[in-house]
């Protein structure tokens, strides 16, 4: 599965505190301390003020089994991230548009799958969020239009549903794929629909704030079938590279979500935000409660979310602790193996004084299983799944140059969800460079 999003490029953001440790050298959109190759000597600046920037990152998760699971051992996934922004109104004198266009190359084994619980094809909540599309592929080509002010932001193009729904800038402090980069259960409807990086998808999306910024709604609809099975669960993917741009034939995915803001853009007071939303899909899916492949037509999930900082060290400072926490439910249990799921975590940036762009997390998940599973395990005399549980703990060290290594423990309950296999401990880090 694709549900792990890829990392984001601030493409605007101005390090202010690099120009006042270095106050002779000028302002840069590209300094030194958060990039590898730095600004090539003023091109990127340059490029940037006539609407082309490029960006370049390179993240690698090696993650081992130590304890329990089926075997001890490890593997490692990587992606390599191109991504190329176009202010179309430098370039063409379009007003408040810009274009996006990502392309993702990924390697590297599954240690879920190889180790963690091979006899069921890997643990549910797979270990590295890195892993899933292993190959090159286009993803977003997407064109964004802002009117209003800025309050109403407009998507079109070649999207990816996960960018913009389900989602929390905390979420990927953690490697685990049920919270990076969002909720796992969304994912898991045969054929997969709901898209997540690196796989993207004809559509169109709304986002609006109202005037006084506390309230957003968005909407969008998206193709039903971003990897061309036509609804038929057992056909391969017939888009592998993300340059099948035909439509598709699978009905659409309709997505919808309501935001509440709460102390929004500030730096003094405690910023969260609260969500409520949910798709509907008009395609073909697989009953999981059958043997043969038959398909039921429609699915529906609805969650909720929230995002809320808890303590900030003082005023104007980003250092502090944030927490997050998300309930997913299945509106149609014939076709959503998971039927019910949450998460929540806490993430302190800076928590020790001399590294404050540091930050630590502690988060747990677990999600049930339905009954229309098991009917089907049961008919071929398998155990039946219950839930499965992971609780994760790392540090993200950053380093400066775009460099940053992050050790990670992970604790697997019920692999599978069977309780047939042992609880695994894994240990692993994640390495990424921006150049």
């Amino acid at each position: 599965m694709m549900d792990c999003p890829h990392p984001k490029f601030d493409l605007a953001a101005l390090t202010i505190a690099a120009a006042l440790a270095a106050p002779m050298a000028a302002a840069t959109d590209f300094p030194n301390s958060d990039y590898l190759t730095g600004n090539w000597g003023g091109a990127r600046d340059r490029w940037k003020e006539q609407g082309v920037t490029i960006n370049l990152g390179y993240t690698a998760e090696p993650m081992a089994n130590v304890s329990g699971g089926e075997i001890k051992g490890g593997t490692y996934a990587d992606n390599i991230g191109l991504n190329f922004g176009f202010d179309l109104e430098r370039l063409l004198g379009i007003g408040g548009t810009d274009l996006l266009i990502q392309v993702s190359k990924r390697d590297g084994l599954s240690v879920s799958e190889r180790f963690v619980a091979p006899s069921e094809g890997g643990n549910l909540f797979t270990v590295q969020e890195l892993y899933g599309g292993q190959n090159v592929k286009l993803a977003n080509v997407q064109f964004n239009t802002r009117l209003l002010d800025d309050r109403l932001n407009l998507a079109y193009g070649r999207l990816i549903a996960n960018d913009d729904f389900l989602r929390s800038p905390l979420y990927c402090q953690f490697f685990n794929n049920s919270f990076c980069g969002s909720p796992k259960p969304v994912f898991l409807q045969n054929p997969f629909t709901f898209t997540a990086y690196p796989l993207a998808t004809w559509g169109a999306r709304a986002r609006y704030d109202t005037p006084a910024r506390n309230w957003t709604i968005q909407a969008a609809v998206y193709d039903g079938d971003p990897e061309g099975k036509e609804g038929d669960p057992a056909s391969p993917s017939h888009n592998d590279h993300g340059t099948s741009w035909g439509f598709g034939d699978n009905g659409v995915t309709l997505a919808g979500e309501i935001h509440y803001h709460v102390n929004r853009d500030s730096k003094d007071a405690l910023p969260g935000v609260y969500k409520i939303g949910g798709y509907y899909m008009t395609g073909e899916f697989q009953n999981v409660g059958r043997l043969d492949n038959a398909t039921e037509t429609g699915n529906a999930m609805g969650w909720v979310l929230a995002d809320q900082m808890l303590y900030r060290e003082s005023a104007g400072a980003d250092r502090g602790l944030s927490g997050f926490g998300a309930v997913v439910f299945s509106l149609t249990d014939d076709v959503n193996p998971m039927t019910w799921y949450f998460n929540t975590g806490l993430i302190y940036e800076g928590l020790f004084r001399a590294r404050p762009r540091d930050t630590t997390g502690l988060a747990i998940t677990s999600g049930w299983f339905g009954d229309r599973v098991n009917v089907a395990r049961n008919a071929q005399d398998l155990a039946e799944k219950d839930y499965e549980a992971v609780i994760e703990l790392n540090h993200k060290f950053v380093l400066g140059h775009g460099i940053a290594i992050q050790p990670d423990l992970q604790y697997v309950i019920r692999p599978a969800g069977t309780g047939d296999i042992d609880n695994a401990l894994l240990i692993g880090a994640k390495v990424s460079v921006q150049f």
